[in-house]
């Protein structure tokens, strides 16, 4: 991997549909070698796929980040049964003894029931903090008909070229132009690669979660925090408690230090909390589940 190869994954997490002339415009190579790279990292692993992410609540479902505590001498095992679970959608185990574990759910019972599925695996540790992300207050309308199918291949396969869908959906070419831009534009769908970010070499990846503080004014300090993290490649805010999670490259070892120093000497946080990324675990099934289970 080199410098253009993480800017080339950044502009994916982005712009992830982005066709290969986009992508070479931003980046100044040429297609050819944009698609090569992109085939290389697919092969290397570092690219699992392409999927899309969306905002569960137009199905009815929340996502809660639950910070879990476990025995790392229980690791592999504690890994394998959590991700296992049906409503955990990701974990990220620390280098330390916790992991934060992203769970779907449909209500409080059901958070509440999971928080103790979690807890019977790694007793007699048990979850200290919860992270909700902040989404916009208009929940997007759920997609129905040749949408909602159209999703489920998205879901599948992110980057699935127009002629694919349209023989998978019995519709013509120049009808999935229009379906997929409305399909953005009003349910709050994203294209993303599932970046297995353990296999980023020589790169560390790292993410950071940052706890403000209630008094401060939220679109200043999440301004702030984005033009500090100069080597972030994914970020997205969060409601409870109030702050952001960052993913980031560690290019430079010095730089990521003074850049969590920066953050940590910031009036109006509350709390930093570095993740070092072990053996992350990203399922897409359980998104997958709930589009097909839509009606």
């Amino acid at each position: 991997m080199d410098v253009k190869d993480l800017e080339l994954l950044t502009l994916l997490t982005s712009h992830g549909r982005w066709d290969q002339n986009a992508l070479s415009s931003h980046l100044g190579i040429s297609t050819g070698n944009v698609d090569r790279r992109i085939k290389l990292l697919t092969i290397e692993g570092i690219i699992k796929g392409f999927s899309a992410f969306f905002d569960r609540r137009m199905f009815g479902y929340d996502t809660t980040f639950l910070k879990l505590h476990f025995n790392m001498k229980d690791m592999d095992r504690v890994i394998d049964e959590v991700a296992r679970m049906p409503q955990v959608a990701s974990v990220y185990p620390n280098m330390d003894d916790f992991m934060i574990v992203e769970v779907v759910h449909w209500d409080s019972d059901s958070l509440r029931s999971a928080i103790k599925a979690l807890e019977r695996i790694t007793s007699p540790y048990t979850v200290t903090d919860h992270f909700i992300p902040l989404y916009p207050e208009m929940v997007p309308e759920k997609p129905k008909g040749k949408k909602l199918k159209l999703l489920s291949f998205l879901v599948k396969d992110g980057r699935a070229d127009p002629d694919m869908l349209s023989d998978l959906l019995g519709v013509d070419q120049d009808k999935i132009g229009d379906m997929l831009a409305s399909l953005f534009d009003r349910t709050g769908v994203q294209i993303k690669p599932i970046i297995q970010e353990d296999a980023v070499h020589p790169f560390p990846t790292f993410s950071v979660i940052i706890s403000l503080r209630k008094r401060c004014s939220f679109d200043s300090c999440y301004s702030d925090i984005r033009r500090i993290s100069k080597e972030s490649w994914d970020s997205f805010p969060l409601e409870k408690p109030q702050g952001v999670w960052l993913r980031c490259f560690g290019r430079d070892l010095h730089a990521m230090d003074m850049m969590l120093e920066r953050f940590r000497r910031m009036e109006d946080v509350e709390e930093v909390m570095v993740i070092l990324p072990d053996t992350i675990n990203i399922k897409r099934s359980v998104d997958l589940n709930i589009v097909k289970g839509a009606k």
